[in-house]
């Protein structure tokens, strides 16, 4: 596994998910994340072949790499890294794009009166008005995906927007943190219990805890090519472990054909 080296003056930033804080730096045009919780390292890895193995356009995701990190004081921890996707554009988080608007999307998301779907187009509607992107399709598919990886952690702050201030354009993120999916958190999700027990506790996010009824959003081709995925996780060169064995049920799960071309 590659060694990344963090240098002393490096800095730290501290990333804030549904569950609790994770260090990562970023050096040069990488950043590093490190393992908190479990294998997130490999939860990212997978996600990543997963959509090397769709009809997604490579610009459209960002890719991980496990990695080993070396702290100046001589620790070394796993992780992985990206690279750096914003270049000179801003990013804004949904949840940052609203407030930007002196609105907050507790107002469409917890409306218990809205459905699963109102509370999308809501939302979607809104992105459009602040930002003139349509981008319905695209974020319907990105829930799609995390349906299929069990991510747990796409709340607002994870869905992200980038500004061009010379140009005033702006564009959809590609997609990226999938470390809490694929059960990787060892916490709450033992190594020894049954994945299918396991699958039953986790919530989805942010239109409806149910992943089912999120993934009713997508109404899209399937875009997983299973011969693929099946290819690159037998040649992965870094040994997997649980996070393999969730994908290979995922793709047995009946309420998930429609994302998989066979």
């Amino acid at each position: 596994m590659e060694r990344v080296y963090i240098p002393q003056d490096a800095k730290s930033i501290i990333s804030t998910s549904s569950k609790g804080d994770q260090s990562k730096w970023l050096v040069g045009d990488k950043w590093i994340k490190e393992n908190t919780r479990g294998y997130e390292n490999m939860a990212e890895y997978v996600a990543s072949i997963i959509l090397k193995s769709s009809t997604l356009p490579k610009t459209a995701y960002i890719s991980y790499t496990p990695c080993l990190i070396e702290k100046y004081d001589g620790i070394v921890k796993e992780g992985c890294y990206s690279l750096d996707f914003r270049g000179s554009l801003q990013e804004v988080t949904l949840e940052r794009l609203f407030e930007s608007n002196f609105e907050t999307t507790d107002d469409i998301l917890n409306n218990t009166r809205y459905s699963t779907a109102d509370k999308f187009n809501a939302i979607l509607e809104k992105i459009h008005l602040f930002t003139g992107l349509d981008v319905s399709y695209e974020i319907a598919q990105m829930l799609a995906f995390d349906a299929f990886i069990l991510n747990e952690d796409r709340h607002t702050n994870n869905i992200l927007f980038l500004y061009n201030p010379r140009t005033a354009v702006w564009q959809l993120a590609p997609i990226f943190d999938h470390g809490l999916s694929l059960l990787s958190d060892i916490g709450d999700y033992p190594l020894d219990k049954p994945i299918s027990i396991l699958k039953r506790k986790l919530k989805a996010k942010p239109f409806n805890s149910s992943f089912t009824k999120q993934l009713s959003l997508y109404k899209g081709e399937p875009f997983i090519h299973q011969h693929l995925l099946l290819k690159q996780l037998d040649e992965s060169p870094y040994n997997l472990g649980r996070a393999k064995d969730v994908i290979l049920s995922q793709l047995k799960d009946s309420r998930l054909q429609q994302l998989i071309i066979h």
